[in-house]
């Protein structure tokens, strides 16, 4: 098997990295959580979530942390009628699907707001209210394109990103005994905290470990960070380990 005996870091947040770690595990890699970001619910935005989702036509949802920490919230709130839902990518559109039992607006051929935006359903949003659900300091591209054609967007941050505290004695270990294969990174901001908590010292390590990520913008971050073998791939598990395997198959 490709990824067998192979030191794969997972630098998801912790409550987020067990189903990726179980398939790497599954194909008899040895996942390292190595988490870079930490995440902090704000308590107050999520409060108010309920009340300020009751008088939307849309909820988009722009990430996994999104659901996983506003869904709860709206569950319970039992609004009727629901507001149509929306996330930016396949993998999330099926998790808000299997958690609200609802259908989900999200495009089959892209995994970002680019691509969520293009689709028909989103054309004509004049007098649409969208609530669009997301991280302090989220990236405002869809939000402008939405209000461009005519929508009421409003933004619902509930959550904060912190750095973590990844292991960084286990991560030197591996680098000298050259078994520190890959690393998995899903987000931008993660890619800038590794090399940022890295320091210095560690940037030659960082530069030649092999990269699969699930979108190109996070492919440019980490190119402009001096890293040199990214491997692209859809914006799922299943995807990201296939990556892999194809990548380790190809240079064994």
């Amino acid at each position: 098997m490709s990824l067998a005996g192979r030191h794969i870091l997972v630098t998801r947040p912790v409550a987020q990295a067990a189903a990726l770690m179980q398939l790497l595990e599954a194909e008899a890699a040895v996942p390292v959580a190595f988490p870079l970001i930490d995440i902090q619910p704000d308590e107050a935005a999520l409060a108010r979530l309920a009340t300020e989702a009751a008088s939307a036509d849309w909820l988009v949802f722009v990430s996994p942390t999104a659901i996983d920490l506003a869904w709860p919230r709206l569950a319970s709130a039992k609004l009727a009628p629901l507001p149509r839902l929306a996330t930016v990518g396949h993998a999330s559109g099926q998790r808000l699907a299997e958690r609200s039992g609802q259908t989900v607006l999200y495009p089959e051929g892209g995994d970002d707001s680019a691509a969520l935006a293009a689709l028909p359903a989103l054309q004509a949003m004049a007098g649409q209210r969208v609530l669009i659900v997301r991280g302090h300091g989220g990236r405002p591209e869809l939000g402008q394109t939405l209000a461009a054609r005519g929508a009421c967007v409003r933004f619902a941050e509930v959550y904060r990103r912190a750095d973590a505290a990844p292991d960084w004695t286990r991560f030197d270990a591996l680098a000298a005994r050259g078994a520190l294969d890959a690393a998995v990174i899903t987000s931008g901001p993660m890619a800038q905290a590794l090399y940022r908590l890295g320091g210095s010292a560690r940037m030659p390590t960082l530069q030649c470990l092999t990269y699969c990520v699930p979108h190109p913008r996070i492919a440019q971050a980490l190119h402009g960070l001096g890293a040199t073998q990214v491997v692209t791939t859809r914006a799922d598990d299943k995807a990201l380990v296939a990556g892999l395997k194809e990548w380790f198959l190809r240079h064994p």
